[in-house]
């Protein structure tokens, strides 16, 4: 079964990682017949070397976009470009593991009905130290009925391209959180889900990735799950579970840190050692 990666890039982000991630795909035990890499506005010389460096190796179709639009936006026009049913979504600071890909695959040949497949993934700090592991809800009801959760890792997900188009893709419309979104939408056209319980991805998380998570970040983030609950018909307590981090926020430290360890024992997904 052929396949297409799916990455952005912008400027901002680190030479260093782009090339620790695309060496990874490098090194896969299923290469991928495409990557499709979005240059999300004007990026640097140096992020330039790195991805004309594997170019030949790793069949790197570049989508150049005159100004930055966002991931969202990005992620739409790459995959306008790709050319397999199934797509593989990579971020450019994460590593896949070598046999990430033909897990995945091997994985939809035997179960051909499926839509989206995830994984579990291993925490990697900004100096490649690898942390907690990620474990996600593995079967169809268990992640649809736990969609409020977001029961995905979106750079660990490979997904049939006809079934992102039937519903319009991302929305471009959201800054952040486009793949909890989609989650939601994917469920309301019965999409097909599963998660492997083994870590096909490292996943880059650092101080950096928590200075992002602003309140009305979380706000929104609420908002999405929220609706998408409501129009799941799922219990009601699910939505309002969704705005449990923008409440937290709120909290002094002590008092958020106890709320922290409830939660995290209602919740199906696991950060293990």
């Amino acid at each position: 079964m052929c396949f297409s990666v799916l990455m952005s890039v912008y400027i901002k982000e680190r030479p260093e990682y782009l090339e620790a991630c695309l060496k990874s795909l490098s090194e896969q035990t299923l290469m991928a017949d495409e990557v499709v890499l979005v240059e999300d506005g004007v990026i640097t010389s140096d992020l330039s070397l790195v991805i004309e460096k594997y170019r030949s190796q790793l069949n790197i179709v570049s989508v150049c976009l005159a100004n930055n639009v966002g991931l969202a936006a990005a992620l739409n026009e790459g995959l306008k470009i790709c050319t397999y049913e199934l797509v593989a979504r990579m971020d450019t600071d994460d590593l896949a593991v070598p046999f990430r890909f033909e897990k995945l695959v091997e994985y939809f040949r035997e179960y051909p009905d499926l839509d989206i497949l995830g994984s579990y993934a291993q925490d990697l700090s900004d100096d490649n130290v690898l942390g907690m592991i990620r474990e996600m809800p593995l079967a169809h009801k268990s992640i649809y009925k736990n969609l409020f959760c977001c029961p995905f890792i979106h750079p660990s997900v490979m997904y049939k391209k006809s079934f992102i188009d039937s519903i319009g893709g991302y929305d471009e419309k959201l800054a952040r959180r486009q793949d909890y979104d989609l989650w939601f939408r994917c469920g309301l056209q019965n999409a097909r889900f599963s998660n492997l319980p083994l870590v096909l991805l490292q996943y880059r998380f650092t101080e950096g990735t928590h200075s992002r998570q602003s309140r009305i970040m979380l706000l929104r983030q609420g908002l999405i799950g929220f609706n998408g609950v409501w129009q799941l018909k799922q219990p009601i307590w699910k939505g309002l579970g969704a705005f449990l981090p923008f409440i937290r926020s709120f909290l002094p430290g002590r008092l958020e840190h106890k709320l922290y360890i409830v939660l995290k024992r209602l919740d199906p997904r696991r950060r293990v050692k």
